[in-house]
Formats: C-alpha cells, structure tokens, sequence
C-alpha cells in the first residue's frame, strides 16, 4: 500500500483581479484644448483575457514636475471617467420556436448596447484649459528626499532676469487608471506632460481658390508669429567706395534677432486642419483627434490640395505651431473658412476639324477630346461664308465624326464644332477651327 504526507502552509490571499496598466498615452494641445488618446487595456496585471475593467479615470494635475508617488498623484484631479462596457453576449439570439412548430423560427429582439467604451479599443478625452487649471501646485516631497534648509542669515542674490529653465516650467501632467468592476485601481500610468507655454495668437482667415484640379489655401500669418530665436545675423553690406577724399559712410548695421529668455524657440510654423461646415452633435465615447492635412508644420502661409470635387462644400482652419525648449504648442484655430467649388472650366476646344462633300451628305471628322466630364459634341453650321451658325445636333454626340444629311446640294457651308461638359449648367468649350465645304 502506498502512502503520501503533505505539509501545509499558510493561507494565501485570494488574487485581486486588476486591469493592467494603461499604456501608450498621448496628449495634444490645441489652443486651450488638450486631447488625451489611449487603448483601453484588454488584459489583466497578470496577463488574463478578457480585463477586468469597469471604468478609466482620468486625473490632471499642474506641477513643475511629474507626479511621480501616490502621495502626489493624490493632489491630481479628477476631469473624466469613461465606462467600460460589459461583456455581452452574442448579439444574435438562438432562434426560438413559433406557436409550437419547429420550422418556424424568430429572434429575439437586440439588446442595445450601454453607453461607453469596450476593451481593447482606442479612447479620445478631451479637457479645456481654464486660468484654474493652469496654476501650479506644491507637491510633497518624495520619500527619502531632504528638501533643503535656508539659512536666514544668508545673503540672496538677485541677478539678471532669466526665465525658469524648461524643466521648471509648469506642466500639465496626465495620467490614466483602469478600475475593476469591484473598485480595485490599477497603478497609474505614466504620466504624460503638456506645456502650458503661450503660443502665437492664431493667424488670419484663410482664403481659398480653386482650379480644376487644385485647391490653393493662402492664409495672414499670426500677428505675434515667432521669429527664430539666436539666429545668425547677416554679414555687414560691403563698404560703398567714395571718390576723392570724401568721408565714406558709416555702414548700417542690421537690427539684433529677439532672443528668447533662458530657452530657443523656432520660428512659428502652422498647421492645416480640414472642419466640418457645421457643428455636429457630439458623442463623449467617440471623441477622435484631429488630424492636421500636412504631416509636418508649414514653414510657409500657403498649401495646395491636389484634387477638386465640385459642387461639395470643404471648410478649413489653420493653427499656429511653436517649438519652445523642447515643447510644442500650437494655438488657437483661425477664423474658418469654406468653400464649393464650382465647375466653370470649359473643355478644350476641339481640334483637326475637317469636311469630305459627299452625294447628298458633308462628312466631319475632328480629334477627340480627353476631359474625364466630357459629355460629347455640337455640330454648328453656316451658311458660307457668314457668321451666322446654329447647332444642327440637337444632343451632344459622343463620336468624334458627324453626317450631315440635311445639307442641300450646291449650298456651300461653314461647319464648326464644340465640346460640352456634364457639369450644371454646361460650360460650352470655344469654337475648333472653321471649314468649308459645298453639298452635291
């Protein structure tokens, strides 16, 4: 007979089920609008799917360093919390029995799915700064750290004004925490800096034109635009040679570039957004960021889209964008503006027109015409050798060549020919060359 002994140890503590750390946040700061985006986890601490998440918090705190013990995230406020949906069932019920027969099945009606986000999606939140939100606050010494002592009788010196270096500018910091279904926090994430620097005030409105193919957006530039900062003047113009024993004049020395106050700034770039024409009902758990239309900041106060749709209204803003020590910043929208292009482009006019007399008909033939919106042809003719011509086509043809059957035999007559498009009304392309040509 076997036996076997075992020891037993003390009791261990039931595992707490906690969603992992929120990772990958990003912030964006439009203007007063600071735009916070990150995938809801869809795991546990320990790895195990599905995550046992309830909600997301979302705190913020302004600080000249980041919140780095729980004592001082402490101090963060609170400026969201986002739902986590539960786990639902299948959305497409069994199908049940009808009135008792088997062969005649229906489906349950669909249970409409609660307000919030799911696991594992990405999720948009947005928070406006106010003057409250923008004031410091003293957060506790960490742990282990001595803040120093000041002596009283020691000597301050004040010198030249500097500004704080960019490590002791207030920041606004965020940081995210998932919570179980039974109110167990996960550790937070790492916190995330926004500058709180001021930018360019936004620039003018810009204005639109168009052609067929492009459209070119030209806008002022901010009226307090940066200049780059500690950039090399330019050399002293070379001395203009005197005659005789005159006094040559004294060079003129060009204006010292702004320098900045303890950090570099770049010059101001911008940024191109397309806006919709109207404001649109919005939903807090479909938030998106916005996507400026050129991937990097424009240098320049113009840009040209490639491609134009008639007859849909487009509408655009731009921002002001600044690189101050290390930070960007990008201020506030400029007035938009919108546009509906308009289809007022005629076709080319069409080329090579020429005319064979025939018994009892006048053959045209021209070449063809290559606009993607061609809808074809007119025919017009004259009695030779008058300006008076009238269409004898009374539809556009698509052919390129044109039998004229109702021409009387030794009437002379002058033909010409035009392209149309389809646009509403039509443009009507200008007259391809003049021929002769007398009916037999």
């Amino acid at each position: 007979m076997a036996a076997g002994c075992g020891q037993k140890g003390p009791p261990l503590a039931p595992f707490a089920r906690v969603p992992a750390v929120v990772a990958d946040v990003t912030a964006l700061r439009l203007g007063d609008d600071v735009y916070l985006s990150f995938p809801v986890p869809a795991a546990n601490v320990d790895g195990q799917q599905p995550a046992d998440i309830a909600a997301l918090e979302v705190y913020a705190i302004t600080a000249t360093s980041p919140p780095e013990t729980e004592e001082q995230r402490e101090l963060a406020t609170l400026i969201a919390t986002l739902p986590v949906r539960p786990i639902m069932p299948p959305s497409a019920t069994p199908a049940v029995a009808a009135a008792g027969k088997p062969e005649a099945l229906v489906e349950l009606p669909v249970v409409p799915l609660p307000p919030g986000i799911d696991r594992g999606a990405p999720a948009v939140v947005r928070e406006t700064l106010t003057a409250e939100a923008r004031v410091a606050v003293e957060l506790p010494p960490r742990k282990g750290v001595v803040a120093p002592l000041e002596s009283p009788d020691e000597e301050v010196f004040v010198g030249p004004l500097v500004a704080p270096a960019p490590s002791q500018q207030p920041r606004r910091y965020y940081f995210v925490i998932g919570v179980s279904p039974r109110g167990r926090k996960a550790p937070a994430s790492v916190p995330v800096p926004v500058p709180l620097d001021q930018a360019s005030r936004a620039p003018g409105a810009p204005a639109v034109t168009f052609t067929e193919t492009d459209l070119t957006i030209k806008w002022p530039p901010s009226p307090d635009a940066r200049s780059a900062a500690f950039a090399e003047p330019p050399p002293p113009a070379a001395p203009v040679p005197v005659p005789g024993n005159a006094t040559p004049p004294a060079p003129v020395l060009p204006p010292l570039p702004a320098k900045s106050l303890g950090f570099q700034s770049d010059a101001t770039t911008y940024h191109l957004y397309e806006v919709p024409a109207g404001a649109a009902p919005e939903d807090p758990f479909a938030l998106a960021v916005p996507a400026a239309l050129t991937p990097q900041p424009l240098a320049v106060t113009e840009h040209v889209i490639k491609g134009v749709t008639f007859g849909v209204e487009r509408c655009f803003v731009v921002r002001p964008v600044d690189k101050m020590g290390g930070a960007t910043v990008m201020g506030a929208a400029s007035p938009k503006t919108c546009v509906t292009p308009a289809d007022t482009f005629p076709p080319a006019a069409p080329s090579s027109l020429a005319a064979i007399a025939g018994n009892g008909v006048i053959s045209l033939i021209w070449e063809p015409n290559t606009e993607s919106d061609l809808a074809g042809y007119l025919v017009l003719r004259g009695d030779a050798p008058g300006d008076t011509l009238r269409a004898i086509t009374p539809e556009p043809v698509a052919a390129t060549t044109y039998r004229d059957t109702t021409a009387r035999a030794g009437t002379r007559y002058v033909y010409v020919v035009v392209a149309v498009d389809r646009a509403t009304p039509q443009n009507v392309s200008a007259r391809s060359n003049r021929v002769e040509e007398t009916a037999r």
